[in-house]
């Protein structure tokens, strides 16, 4: 909900707070229990208006426009469908809290929702009850992009969030360490394997990468984006990212879901997945046609 509000109402667009619950057990839905059916349903949409209209509270002072509305309906085929209705729609949703293992557990209605829906979607994480804060904080917006016409279609978004919350980007561009390029190089003999063959691609990828950041950079910085770093660093992509947000305080991470580049050829689809489930950061997910 904080940060529901800051973009609601830093973007001037209306929210609606939703809740979608399971239908009624089937042991209540034959002839004999139908009106009981009939009145838990009602009881159930009744309770759920009334959660969603005390949440509402916290962003009417805002000035933001807020509808509630709750649904008896499949949970994740709701939400998506609800928001395929408007492309322009922005569907925020939360994950469950850190796993033993150091890394988000996405629920399944997240999960569907992720794997489903064609609006964008921003993915926040839950915090221990009485933890969680009352105000939302974004400073930075970090940009991971492999250069590709797909991975770019998430820079207008961008523009738009960091002018209105007057926001410092940090785009980046991860090329291949010496073991992602001999792996995706086809290399007829061992000795084809040599150090001067990979400093040569490197020094050409990074003065790619330098180059295609550099426009990015200048492109945003005329479209009122005030302050904008570039950086173009080598390893493992998902890895490369998710250091650079973990280090990065108060950011969201925004991307598309995939996208492909020459011999770097990362995929964008698991280095989302990285990020939602390891980061603690909230994702912005722009879908792009594959």
């Amino acid at each position: 909900m904080p940060l529901a509000s800051l973009l609601a109402t830093a973007l001037k667009i209306p929210v609606d707070l939703l809740n979608v619950f399971d239908s009624v057990p089937p042991q209540f839905a034959d002839p004999e229990h139908g009106l009981f059916e009939t009145q838990l349903t009602s009881n159930y949409q009744d309770n759920a208006v009334d959660y969603l209209e005390k949440t509402a509270s916290s962003l009417k002072s805002s000035g933001v426009t807020i509808s509630c509305e709750a649904h008896e309906s499949n949970p994740a085929d709701q939400i998506i469908n609800q928001a395929e209705t408007d492309s322009n729609t922005l569907i925020a949703i939360v994950t469950h809290e850190r796993s033993g293992l150091g890394c988000w557990v996405l629920g399944s209605v997240t999960d569907k929702v992720l794997h489903g829906a064609s609006n964008p979607l921003l993915i926040t994480h839950a915090q221990d009850e009485g933890k969680a804060p009352t105000e939302a904080t974004l400073k930075n917006l970090v940009v991971p992009s492999d250069g590709s016409e797909l991975a770019d279609r998430v820079l207008p978004h961008v523009t738009a969030l960091a002018a209105a919350l007057d926001l410092n980007v940090i785009i980046v561009r991860v090329t291949a360490s010496a073991d992602e390029y001999y792996r995706y190089v086809d290399v007829s003999s061992a000795a084809g394997i040599n150090t001067e063959r990979f400093d040569a691609y490197a020094q050409e990828a990074e003065d790619q990468a330098a180059s295609y950041l550099s426009q990015v950079k200048e492109t945003m910085l005329k479209n009122e984006v005030k302050s904008v770093e570039d950086r173009v660093v080598s390893g493992n992509s998902a890895i490369s990212i998710l250091d650079l947000v973990q280090e990065t305080p108060d950011c969201l991470v925004a991307l598309t879901t995939h996208g492909r580049s020459g011999v770097e050829r990362w995929i964008l689809g698991s280095v989302t997945d990285r990020l939602v489930r390891h980061s603690g950061q909230p994702v912005l997910v722009i879908r792009a046609d594959s």
